[in-house]
């Protein structure tokens, strides 16, 4: 944390005294000195310069005060720090809450911070970094893979390492994440150019590769240049290291593709042999009986009429010739 200057207060009692001027008063400037009065809007403070400072209501505590005589009595010695000079007005304000390191000028978008959380909500972490206010931490901000409940993860004084995303002056507020920033930004990945990078996840329709940008890559099935692969895991397996070419870059849509065509050795896949079910075939039906030569065909009728007689005289029975039988 920066420090300040310290001005010790010297008490005005004989002639010839020494009174600091107010052209060495700077803002920050830590200051000891002496209430002399109390009013219900703030309080006079004797620091040893030319004029008393002032500290308004809104300026002994970061929470709100009702009344000045609950915080402050005439002769309580108090530090306080510069707040605002007017040397044209004559005035000199102070304030009880200690000046925050970092100003909103030095908030710069993509600078580090080590800061403490103060409050755990469902929605994110808040975050003191020493600034003029808390900074927020989205639930969305925690973790690279997504959204998170940060409750059951971290407790008010865990010490967190943040960046800040954006920081209003205006409407007083910060925006933090635990996310690290990119190191390869959009503007710096050319179509063609080889990267490096490392599989964070395999799926089966591609691979997700973390090449230090926003996003992931994506090096779809199709780009493996491996003929008949059915699974990208036959390939890449998670957390391995591999350099791949760029093939599509895009901003807008947060997407960024990648191709291993030509840089794994040649490989291929045995295609699968598809498998015939076979059905079995019926039975052939029995060949019907060729004609005796010289025999007549007969009808279906006169063929039946022969299988009886030629069965009664199987069993001993005596029927006439099939001939006396004929109508002709």
């Amino acid at each position: 944390m920066e420090t300040s200057p310290v001005i010790t207060e010297q008490q005005e009692g004989t002639e010839g005294s020494v009174r600091i001027p107010l052209r060495s008063m700077r803002p920050k400037m830590q200051v000891e000195g002496i209430v002399t009065a109390v009013t219900p809007a703030g309080a006079f403070v004797d620091i040893g310069s030319e004029i008393p400072g002032f500290i308004h209501i809104s300026q002994l505590a970061p929470q709100p005060v009702l009344r000045v005589s609950d915080v402050l009595r005439p002769g309580d010695r108090v530090t306080a720090w510069v707040k605002q000079v007017n040397r044209k007005k004559g005035l000199l304000s102070l304030t009880l809450i200690r000046p925050a390191s970092y100003g909103w000028g030095q908030l710069q978008p993509g600078r580090a911070f080590t800061g403490r959380i103060t409050r755990v909500e469902p929605d994110g972490l808040f975050v003191e970094i020493d600034a003029p206010v808390e900074g927020l931490v989205p639930a969305s901000q925690i973790r690279k893979e997504g959204r998170v409940n940060p409750t059951g993860s971290f407790r008010p004084g865990d010490e967190v390492r943040v960046w800040v995303v954006s920081a209003s002056r205006r409407e007083r507020r910060l925006r933090l994440t635990m996310i690290p920033p990119p190191s390869v930004r959009w503007e710096d990945m050319k179509v063609g150019e080889l990267i490096r990078g490392k599989v964070t996840r395999v799926e089966k329709f591609g691979a997700f590769v973390d090449i230090g940008a926003e996003r992931d890559a994506l090096i779809h099935i199709s780009e493996f240049g491996v003929r008949n692969l059915k699974d990208p895991a036959e390939v890449l397996q998670e957390g391995q290291e591999i350099e791949a070419r760029i093939i599509l870059v895009d901003p807008e849509k947060k997407q960024i593709r990648l191709s291993l065509r030509g840089l794994l050795p040649v490989k291929e896949v045995e295609p699968e042999v598809p498998v015939r079910k076979t059905v079995p075939s019926r039975p052939a039906p029995p060949p019907e009986p060729e004609p005796v030569e010289g025999e007549e065909e007969l009808t279906v009728m006169a063929y039946a009429l022969k299988r009886a007689l030629e069965e009664a005289r199987a069993r001993g029975r005596s029927v006439p010739p099939l001939e006396s039988m004929s109508t002709n």
